[in-house]
């Protein structure tokens, strides 16, 4: 229902009722759905609240509430969520957090992003004990292959991106 056409669950698609009862009974994957819907709809605060149940246990959701974090410069909490989600989930340098990323891109298009830049005056990215800023964050042509961006700069490029995109 979701990969084919997310529209369906949308506010006046023809499933959105369905879904919404899946909402309700804390369907894991429902809740990351509409918590994407409703980032890009009524904005990235709003989104945190509602995928704040599914951390740590969703990966997606965990990824994502950092990367939200990070667009809205709470990078203290966004540092907290990266741990939580390297420790359940996958490592934050490694090619899993690639194509999770990717795939949190493509699915805030599908939920209609509105490509603003709303959040570039408060986009930080941690920089702590724990996640630093990638050093070599600006010597790479990201233009020429994204995908083969080094390790450190994954995670800052996909935070970059999708605070472009919101």
């Amino acid at each position: 229902m979701v990969n084919v056409t997310p529209c369906e669950i949308g506010n006046y698609g023809k499933f959105r009722q369905f879904f919404l009862k899946c909402v309700e009974v804390g369907n894991i994957d429902a809740v990351y759905y509409e918590g994407l819907h409703r980032s890009t709809s009524l904005g990235v605060e709003v989104g945190i609240k509602f995928l704040e149940p599914n951390i740590p246990t969703h990966g997606l959701s965990t990824l994502v509430v950092g990367i939200f974090y990070v667009c809205i410069g709470e990078d203290m909490k966004a540092s907290h969520v990266f741990q939580q989600f390297a420790v359940n989930h996958v490592d934050l340098r490694s090619d899993a957090i690639f194509e999770m990323g990717d795939e949190l891109e493509s699915r805030l298009s599908s939920f209609h992003a509105r490509y603003l830049n709303s959040h570039n005056a408060t986009f930080k990215f941690p920089d702590n004990d724990v996640i630093k800023t990638p050093r070599c964050l600006y010597g790479h042509d990201y233009m020429v292959d994204f995908e083969g961006i080094c390790k450190n700069c994954r995670l800052f490029w996909i935070c970059f991106n999708i605070s472009h995109m919101l």
